[in-house]
């Protein structure tokens, strides 16, 4: 047991989890450095936005998203999410990370089975492409599967809570 814990670094952090998140990250065997690995506490509490945040350290929001649930929320739920995104903007740092390619985004009947929307894939894009202008603080990123996502998620709350450490120890 000696060396397994050799081999796990503690997170410094609490990754908080919005507790409406139905398919939340479980943030386990996330990599710290070569051959050692994150143990990374998590609470699931409610956030007034986004799906995943630091606990003490406001500023950032990520907002997760399945194929399904973009195209859903851009078309069914559009006007809510326009609310959504401008909270987020009022925040130092927030970014929707889609779980699913660019070209699963524009092609999902090719990788999604039965899919059924009657949103356009070029729809879909403009409002991406639309939105970023418009909220430029909110960044979007498109990852290959769920698992980059929920790689980007966690280095992206690792890397905003060390920037911020690092400006609290500046003079």
């Amino acid at each position: 047991m000696a060396v397994l814990a050799d081999k796990l670094d503690i997170c410094p952090f609490t990754v908080l989890i919005d507790n409406r998140e139905k398919a939340a990250f479980p943030f386990t065997g996330i990599p710290s450095s070569p051959n050692r690995t994150w143990v990374i506490p998590t609470k699931q509490v409610y956030l007034p936005t986004g799906d995943y945040a630091i606990e003490g350290c406001p500023g950032i929001s990520l907002e997760r998203k399945s194929i399904a649930d973009l195209y859903s929320t851009l078309g069914q739920h559009r006007e809510r999410f326009k609310r959504e995104l401008e909270r987020l903007s009022e925040l130092d740092f927030a970014a929707i990370v889609i779980e699913a390619s660019l070209r699963e985004i524009w092609r999902p009947a090719e990788t999604q089975i039965d899919w059924r929307s009657k949103l356009s894939s070029r729809s879909v894009e403009g409002t991406i492409v639309s939105w970023s202008i418009r909220y430029p603080k909110v960044h979007w990123w498109p990852c290959d599967s769920r698992r980059i996502a929920e790689l980007r998620t966690f280095f992206a709350l690792e890397m905003f809570w060390r920037l911020k450490m690092e400006a609290e120890k500046s003079p």
